[in-house]
């Protein structure tokens, strides 16, 4: 794997079911996130979007072909230590926010280091919380917040054991536009100012156009990326990329 990246796939290939009824949804896919990059993944419904970081991210196991994360062979480990990776070197931003309810704020930022058995630093958190916005919203709960300060305590959690990669599926999907904006833009800093690497799954291409760079799949297969992405420069490549994956098989352009 080369020094700078954070996380490397190697020919890893992902088959749902067996024998003639499997489904591949991963088709040999070998691709780099450097450390320190914002990498956007792009493509049309069912074409493994999901599975990729699913894969990565060690919550899905591959068929075949290796995944490296910060130096370490996922396909290698046992469950336990997979599971003491997860938690300690990878951080998760989801649609749903995944939030305690009857936890504050701060409770729920914390919660990644009380389940590890770690000390929480005080100072850690408030800078955490303070990065997000939300140095006045401790004590509340989530039910007390929006759906924009959710998902920036969620980006706060991810961010509190300083991961080697943050994973985001669909972080924007459940938000209005202008909340949608300022989410992407404190994921954005988080790469340029504290070097944080993050893969994010989406279907939009204004969230996309917030990445270093948009990766594009179709029927399991990198099938292309564009690096310095706009908006749209990345709904074009989605709109061919449309076309070409309802292409019979065998189809040549």
């Amino acid at each position: 794997m080369s020094s700078d990246a954070a996380v490397r796939l190697d020919g890893v290939r992902k088959v749902y079911g067996r024998g003639g009824r499997g489904v591949v949804a991963l088709d040999g896919v070998s691709v780099e996130f450097p450390v320190g990059t914002f990498t956007a993944v792009m493509g049309p419904s069912g074409s493994g979007k999901s599975t990729l970081l699913h894969c990565a991210a060690g919550l899905d196991r591959p068929t075949s072909g290796s995944v490296v994360l910060d130096g370490q062979e996922l396909v290698q480990l046992r469950e336990k230590k997979l599971t003491a990776l997860r938690r300690d070197r990878i951080g998760f931003v989801f649609q749903g926010f995944n939030l305690l309810p009857a936890l504050t704020v701060r409770q729920n930022v914390t919660l990644p280091l009380r389940l590890a058995g770690k000390r929480v630093p005080r100072p850690a958190v408030d800078a955490a919380l303070a990065r997000v916005g939300l140095a006045d919203r401790v004590n509340h709960r989530p039910g007390e917040l929006s759906g924009g300060q959710q998902q920036r305590v969620a980006i706060a959690r991810a961010l509190i054991t300083q991961p080697a990669v943050i994973f985001a599926d669909e972080p924007t999907g459940a938000l209005d536009t202008r909340t949608s904006r300022e989410v992407l833009r404190l994921l954005r800093e988080t790469v340029r100012q504290a070097g944080q690497t993050v893969v994010m799954v989406t279907h939009d291409p204004v969230a996309a156009s917030y990445a270093d760079r948009v990766l594009f799949l179709a029927d399991g297969k990198l099938v292309g990326e564009l690096r310095q992405p706009t908006a749209d420069a990345v709904a074009e490549r989605m709109t061919h990329l449309g076309a070409w994956a309802a292409e019979p098989a065998g189809a040549t352009r």
